[in-house]
């Protein structure tokens, strides 16, 4: 599980490294241009970062802030906890905007930019899912190696044999999901579903002040 968790978030990470990298069309150059107030809008980072008095997009700070980005994700890929955290905490804000900008603000919005929200919004759904999943199928091994037990005619086993089964069986009857932060973050297919809910609620709530 733990493997299938590093490689959904190291694809993801790279995604985001991709994307600051892909040219982008002039329509948007000319939109980040006039929303951020910076010289140079073809350069992005991996995360926007808006610093008071000073342009983001030139050489000396944007090479600073790139670094200093790069060197964040890797810390956060050597502490799993913190970074599962922190993937939780992006992916309502990112679900929030996306639904947003292809639910509420399609106004003045053209075909293409309308394509990419759609796309970065389904690749960030299935990055988390993948995740998620992940831990159910982890439980689900357990409740297999439950069933097996059962089934596996134990009681024409040796008593040491009968002793190890039951360590193994009390082992497996637990909740086997990712837990993070001792217990206080469980990945599951329930907490995809509270991300999704929380994400709604708020396009819900931008619609209605509106």
């Amino acid at each position: 599980m733990y493997l299938g968790t590093i490689l959904s978030v190291f694809f993801a990470l790279f995604v985001t490294v991709l994307e600051s990298l892909i040219p982008i069309v002039k329509d948007e150059l000319d939109i980040r241009r006039y929303v951020y107030r910076i010289r140079y809008p073809e350069r992005r980072l991996p995360y926007n970062t808006r610093i008071p008095f000073i342009d983001e997009s030139e050489s000396w700070a944007y090479e600073i802030i790139y670094v200093f980005q790069l060197y964040v994700l890797v810390y956060f890929t050597q502490d799993i906890s913190s970074l599962i955290m922190a993937i939780v905490v992006t992916n309502i804000i990112l679900y929030s905007l996306c639904l947003y900008q292809l639910v509420v603000s399609t106004t003045h919005m053209s075909p293409l930019r309308y394509f990419k929200f759609a796309a970065e919004f389904l690749s960030f759904l299935v990055e988390f899912f993948i995740i998620c999943n992940s831990s159910e199928v982890a439980d689900d091994c357990s409740i297999m190696i439950v069933y097996a037990i059962k089934n596996s005619n134990w009681e024409k086993c040796s008593n040491q044999t009968k002793r190890d089964l039951c360590v193994i069986l009390r082992r497996a009857q637990k909740p086997n999901h990712a837990r993070f932060h001792r217990g206080a973050l469980v990945v599951s297919r329930v907490l995809f579903m509270k991300v999704i809910r929380t994400a709604y609620s708020f396009v819900n709530f931008m619609r209605c002040m509106r």
